[in-house]
């Protein structure tokens, strides 16, 4: 995916802003899943894409804490 560590307050915000909106996409991909697919392969299928929900929430978090100490 190729986070590098933002450079400014501006860059870190356009990271955050992308990050959410794979985010939103994300979403909309758990729930057309949870919606076609039944049964434990789909449950597998579910919690991967939790899981990179949760990853980019996390990077986001990340990104928020350093922006105070950017230019």
């Amino acid at each position: 995916m190729g986070m590098s560590t933002p450079t400014t307050k501006a860059e870190a915000r356009e990271k955050i802003a992308k990050l959410q909106g794979e985010i939103a996409r994300e979403k909309a991909s758990l729930a057309h899943h949870k919606a076609t697919f039944k049964g434990p392969n789909a449950e597998y299928g579910a919690s991967i894409i939790r899981n990179r929900i949760a990853d980019k929430k996390a990077k986001i978090a990340e990104l928020r804490a350093k922006i105070p100490s950017l230019p």
